[in-house]
């Protein structure tokens, strides 16, 4: 966690440090080591932590590569990332070219088979009228035979008489055979039909599916927006030419005017944060300008975010509030910093004025004479500045430099996690 000072306190402290008087300190032979004499201001300290993370689209409509049978689709055309598009605007034209060949094919296989399911069933016709004539001879003379058999043995002679019974039973055989022929070939033209209509309706099925993939070979915009590309696990981009297999998110139409930002805190820090913290986020790709921004919501459980990692952060998402969403766009690398409390008109001191340890640090106060230690109470701070909550008043003055009567040290080292925290509490209510 750290403090900021608004712009016109670090001017002071920063006047200060260039123009403060020379003093001299300690004793001792030979020349005195010279320290700077920096005013006390009094300037109110936000607590802030940080977040690193990037800018994203919190509205937006992911675009995925129609689920279409006949596989994967071929990209022809492409609209441009970062482009403006309305309803309605073709985003992707795939290639048709083997869809074509294969809609041509199919067609042929259907009308095939429906010219051979056409053939079979005039075929069948025509051997059913054949059978049914054979039968009908047949059972003529069979009748005949019948009508005429002669079995007198005494008027014909014995081989009149078994020709006489062969024809009669011929006749009838012939009527029995005609008779299962017609079943069988019934049996067998139904077979070749249903074989047949199989395979119109496999036709008819690769043909729909491919006229299904034909009506879906222009991919347009559900909405207006911003185009941004998805990256895929190799970190690429859809580009002409690539195939591209159904269901696969390649890119999404944002809204500009609801990016913002997605960032981790640090599980130490992350306990400060609540939803509609203050935060003021500089975007790299805009030269350090800072803008305005509330967090939505920071999430509950905090995890590694490398591979390996014993860290843990804590993801926020923190939405801005700007004039100019044009010049923002999904993926820029942005860095946050995190208001979780506030100090009202606090005295402030360069931390390089502070000497000793995190459990008694002390400055070293100008009087004009022999340079006075005096312990402190330290509240907020930062990489530059520190609060003081008690030990000195305003218009005195610290000093910079080295301390002949004690070793020099940073009584804010080692002052990170629970012992800021601590060190911080007494300051009052965020």
């Amino acid at each position: 966690m750290t403090a900021r000072v608004p712009a016109i306190a670090g001017r002071l402290v920063l006047s200060a440090l260039l123009l403060g008087p020379l003093i001299r300190c300690g004793g001792g032979n030979g020349a005195s080591p010279i320290a700077v004499a920096v005013p006390v201001v009094r300037a109110t300290l936000e607590l802030t932590v940080p977040a690193e993370g990037e800018l994203e689209a919190f509205q937006a409509s992911p675009i995925a590569i129609p689920r279409v049978p006949t596989g994967a689709l071929q990209v022809k055309e492409l609209v441009a990332e970062g482009s403006l598009v309305e309803p309605g605007d073709v985003l992707v034209v795939f290639d048709d070219s083997q869809l074509v060949i294969d809609l041509d094919n199919h067609k042929a296989s259907f009308q095939s088979a429906a010219y051979r399911i056409a053939s079979t069933d005039y075929e069948a016709r025509i051997e059913e009228g054949r059978l049914a004539t054979v039968r009908e001879v047949s059972a003529i003379e069979r009748d005949n035979a019948e009508k005429f058999l002669i079995t007198d043995d005494e008027v014909y002679s014995l081989k009149e008489i078994v020709e006489s019974r062969m024809r009669e039973r011929e006749a009838a055989a012939t009527v029995v055979y005609a008779d299962a022929a017609v079943r069988l070939k019934n049996e067998f033209y139904d077979i070749e039909e249903r074989i047949l209509g199989v395979e119109r309706g496999q036709a008819e099925d690769k043909l729909q599916r491919v006229k299904t993939s034909l009506a879906s070979i222009v991919l347009r915009a559900p909405i207006g927006g911003l185009v941004v590309y998805r990256k895929n696990w190799r970190g690429g981009t859809i580009g002409v030419g690539d195939t591209i297999w159904p269901g696969n998110i390649v890119m999404s139409i944002v809204d500009p005017e609801t990016t913002g930002m997605t960032g981790f805190v640090h599980e130490r820090d992350a306990a400060a944060v609540t939803a509609g913290a203050r935060a003021w986020v500089v975007v790299d790709a805009l030269a350090g300008r800072r803008l305005e921004g509330t967090v939505e919501r920071i999430s509950e459980v905090a995890r590694p975010i490398r591979a390996g990692s014993p860290s843990k952060f804590a993801e926020v998402r923190i939405r801005l509030e700007r004039d100019d969403g044009a010049m923002l766009r999904p993926g820029m690398k942005a860095r946050a910093d995190i208001v979780v409390g506030r100090l009202e008109q606090t005295l402030v001191v360069p931390r390089a004025a502070v000497r000793g340890d995190a459990e008694q640090p002390y400055v070293l106060v100008a009087t004009g004479g022999e340079p006075e230690r005096r312990a402190v109470r330290l509240g907020p701070q930062d990489a530059v500045k520190v609060g003081v909550l008690e030990g000195l008043e305003e218009g005195e003055s610290v000093l910079i430099g080295p301390d002949d009567s004690e070793p020099s040290g940073d009584a804010t080292a080692g002052m990170t996690g629970r012992s800021r925290a601590a060190r911080r509490r007494p300051a009052g209510p965020r």
